[in-house]
């Protein structure tokens, strides 16, 4: 203890400074603060090299972004693609069940020579062409289909004219893989043809000719026409840049109208436009001793391919 006194040390069994004499007031034991907690030592961290730490990356949306417009264009493409193909048997299925592919496709089948070198006709491909069919019983069409027999196979292209409401062939041809041709008419092409080659031996000025009623030949009647309409170029004949020039024979009767009308050489897919152009020309009647006659003729029409 300490004497409040003179600062002299004093034992803490005396009541008494042994130096001042002065009474040794009893003290509390001093007071010591607690401990520190403790605590575990920590690892010095290593210094950073290169700056501080990289902060980790953020995810792009743009792979998503990606991924969608992906699965949406792969989707108009099949819908493109269903829409075309489906489209296109359409279109093959329409022309198949028309008169006129019947027409064809059954002069091909019963001809002998198709039959001997081509055998049985198994299949006949897409026919790629033209084709209309008027309200007033007239029309036109021109095919061009890939054709399969049980012996070999080959290419028909055909002509047909509509009149009365009845179609009939006009031409067919069918070039075969060996390089062989084959000419289909029907019998009343053939029968056409003849009346049409007699009628051009006929003399003009030959009087017994005229009052028989005969037919007589005008040769190219393109400049003896006084309505010439032109024939509109057909859309698939355009894509395929064909030109060329396409005869027609016509019949014109005794008032200057041609009654039948025929394409007798072209290019299968412009000869269906040139005959109906030709059906409506008009012509002043030809008179031989002063008689109105009928003339057999042809028509020429050019196309040139833009």
């Amino acid at each position: 203890m300490i004497c409040t006194s003179c600062g002299n040390a004093v034992e803490s069994f005396n009541k008494f400074c042994p130096k001042c004499g002065a009474p040794v007031q009893a003290q509390p034991p001093p007071m010591y603060g607690s401990p520190p907690l403790y605590s575990s030592p920590q690892a010095p961290m290593s210094p950073m090299i290169g700056g501080p730490a990289a902060q980790p990356a953020k995810k792009s949306g743009c792979g998503k972004i990606i991924l969608i417009v992906a699965i949406i264009l792969l989707v108009l493409g099949a819908g493109l693609a269903a829409a075309i193909y489906f489209g296109y048997q359409k279109l093959e299925q329409t022309l198949k069940s028309s008169e006129a592919y019947t027409v064809a496709v059954k002069a091909l089948r019963e001809n002998e020579e198709v039959k001997d070198q081509l055998g049985e006709i198994k299949d006949t491909g897409f026919p790629l062409g033209a084709y209309s069919q008027n309200a007033d019983g007239s029309g036109n069409a021109a095919f061009t289909m890939s054709v399969q027999g049980s012996k070999a196979s080959g290419q028909y292209e055909v002509n047909l004219v509509r009149s009365n409401s009845v179609w009939h062939l006009a031409k067919g041809v069918v070039r075969t893989n060996s390089g062989q041709t084959i000419n289909i008419l029907d019998k009343s092409g053939e029968s056409e043809d003849a009346n049409l080659n007699s009628n051009t031996d006929t003399d003009i000025n030959t009087d017994e000719s005229v009052a028989a009623g005969k037919t007589v030949s005008g040769g190219v009647l393109n400049g003896k026409a006084i309505s010439l309409p032109k024939p509109a170029y057909p859309p698939i004949a355009k894509q395929a840049k064909v030109s060329g020039t396409v005869a027609v024979q016509v019949l014109v009767d005794e008032k200057g109208n041609v009654v039948s009308a025929r394409a007798v050489s072209g290019h299968p897919l412009l000869k269906a436009a040139a005959v109906t152009a030709a059906r409506g020309a008009k012509f002043s009647p030809t008179k031989v001793n002063g008689k109105p006659v009928k003339v057999s003729g042809v028509l020429r029409y050019e196309f040139t391919a833009e």
